[in-house]
């Protein structure tokens, strides 16, 4: 079947990629939203207690063929999404696409040498509530190795509810206080691939928030995606971690921090 029989055709050979974004957004988000058009793919959504905000973009340009030439807006049930794609190896390529005179049906197909599996996921009819994202200038934006902050934060979340991440001149420190110990990992520039991206104030100001280690924990389902994650921090505002999804374009997760009680509850 050609293109002019979808209103939204999209190739990628990077499956694997986009399964693993799949199998972290299932784990923030249930019914969603997915806005695609000529430009690409577009996530803004919260999650059902209003801690996390999911911003998500994948560029048209970057996958092998796109077609999508008007604004659709899908309602997708992402756990049931991730059933679909759970086994996709790197020898497949994805396929998403939407038939012009079946609309409440998303296409996934999923080709190798030797096999072609299609499904079709039942559309849900969602409110597409809007969420304006202000432009934010923060005071210190780090990058750091994916795979070590996943550890951080795995590690943490044995000992403790909440993660303090403070960063102090050229240092990045991150703590917790639990029950039955406290822990505290102290990473200063170039420790562990560990790179300072900018740092907007005065080098002496202390920029630091409180946050739910289970909700990081939830973040670091897109370790694989990429080999480092930044982190952008200021005082008083939502911690923001951002993953590129490989060549596809990027991930921003938002968390609300906790108030300073919550740090020795």
């Amino acid at each position: 079947m050609s293109s002019k029989n979808y209103c939204v055709e999209i190739r990628t050979v990077q499956s694997v990629s986009f399964k693993i974004l799949i199998e972290a957004l299932k784990e923030l988000l249930t019914d969603t939203c997915i806005e695609m058009d000529s430009d690409g793919i577009r996530i803004v959504a919260m999650d059902t207690s209003h801690v996390v905000l999911v911003h998500l973009k994948l560029e048209a340009d970057k996958f092998e063929f796109y077609h999508c030439p008007n604004k659709i807006v899908i309602g997708v049930n992402m756990l049931n999404m991730h059933k679909l794609i759970k086994t996709i190896n790197n020898n497949d390529s994805l396929t998403l696409f939407i038939e012009e005179d079946n609309k409440n049906h998303l296409g996934v197909k999923i080709e190798n040498g030797t096999a072609r599996t299609q499904f079709k996921l039942n559309l849900l009819d969602l409110d597409n509530t809007k969420i304006t994202i202000d432009p934010l200038q923060f005071t210190t934006t780090i990058s750091m190795p994916s795979c070590e902050f996943q550890k951080i934060c795995r590690d943490m979340n044995n000992l403790a509810e909440y993660m303090e991440i403070k960063n102090i001149q050229n240092t990045l420190i991150f703590s917790c206080n639990g029950d039955f110990c406290c822990q505290e990992t102290i990473l200063s520039d170039n420790d562990n691939g560990l790179h300072r991206i900018s740092n907007t104030g005065d080098l002496s100001d202390i920029v630091q928030g409180l946050f739910s280690i289970k909700h990081l924990v939830l973040f670091t389902k897109c370790t694989n995606l990429c080999n480092t994650c930044e982190i952008f921090l200021k005082n008083d505002y939502p911690l923001i971690i951002r993953y590129s999804v490989a060549s596809l374009g990027e991930i921003k997760l938002c968390l609300a921090p906790q108030n300073n009680t919550a740090k020795d509850a």
